[in-house]
């Protein structure tokens, strides 16, 4: 007959476990929303990666300027200067002008 009895004490209760239950909302809402506010899809988690990335972009993007940069000054100077052309087009391209002696070497 005591298994009743334990049976009927959480209806016994039911009036305290209403009362903590109404303690406990307002304490859960917050802890959800400040767990939104660090990890949600603009929580302060995601936002310091963000920044992150945002300048790992932009030195990549510096650095690319620099390399457009040097690449443009390169290439001017090469369309400028006939002689370096040449010697370019000599070693690059393995090109000989006419009356050049030409010597061939084994390769292994």
């Amino acid at each position: 007959m005591q298994q009743p009895l334990e049976g009927n004490r959480f209806y016994h209760h039911k009036g305290q476990v209403k009362q903590h239950l109404k303690k406990l909302l307002p304490i859960l809402a917050i802890l959800g929303y400040i767990f939104y506010l660090l990890l949600g899809p603009y929580g302060f988690v995601n936002i310091c990666r963000l920044k992150r990335e945002e300048l790992t972009l932009r030195r990549q993007r510096e650095a690319f300027v620099e390399e457009r940069a040097a690449l443009t000054d390169s290439l001017l100077m090469i369309k400028r200067d006939t002689f370096l052309l040449e010697k370019l087009a000599r070693e690059k391209l393995g090109m000989i002008m006419p009356g050049d002696t030409v010597i061939l070497t084994p390769q292994e």
